[in-house]
């Protein structure tokens, strides 16, 4: 497996990624769900405050994005909070620790992009997500949190400390 920057030439494998990983979502979104749309995923390559980075084992499999929260949909200024708005690995691939590197990767990215803490939400019915995070240290901050996705979701965060 290998993790690099996303490219503008990434575009449709990390789409193809993100539909996917929201359509495992079906098994607990109420009747009727309908995925949100991403015509605006590509810019995400592009933007110079976006850290985002794909796994290859050896196609594309999984990745991660983090932005500045000052930028997410649930905007917060504060310059040392960072926002993980992605994280998916392809179902065929869970267990192979292709999350947990791109997660390692992110978190060690954070303090470089001057982020003390970050923030994520993640549906709370998503008991595979919520055990990742928890286990990688992540800790719950809002028990349920509605958005426009159509189903409650939660608020992690988790600090990352500046290197010495």
């Amino acid at each position: 497996m290998k993790l690099r920057a996303a490219q503008t030439s990434d575009i449709p494998a990390l789409l193809d990624i993100t539909v996917r990983g929201f359509d495992t979502y079906r098994e607990f979104a109420p009747p009727g769900w309908r995925m949100p749309g991403f015509g605006d995923l590509g810019d995400r390559v592009i933007d110079e405050a976006a850290w985002w980075w794909l796994a290859e084992d050896p196609e594309p499999v999984g990745h991660a994005l983090m932005i500045p929260a000052s930028r997410s949909r649930e905007p917060v200024d504060d310059p040392a909070l960072g926002h993980v708005m992605q994280l998916f690995v392809l179902p065929s691939h869970w267990g192979r620790g292709i999350a947990t590197a791109l997660h390692q990767a992110m978190v060690e990215e954070a303090p470089r992009r001057g982020f003390r803490e970050l923030r994520l939400f993640t549906p709370s019915a998503q008991g595979r997500a919520r055990g990742f995070y928890e286990r990688e240290g992540w800790r719950l901050m809002d028990e349920s949190h509605d958005t426009p996705l159509g189903f409650p979701v939660v608020e992690y965060r988790r600090s990352c400390p500046i290197p010495s």
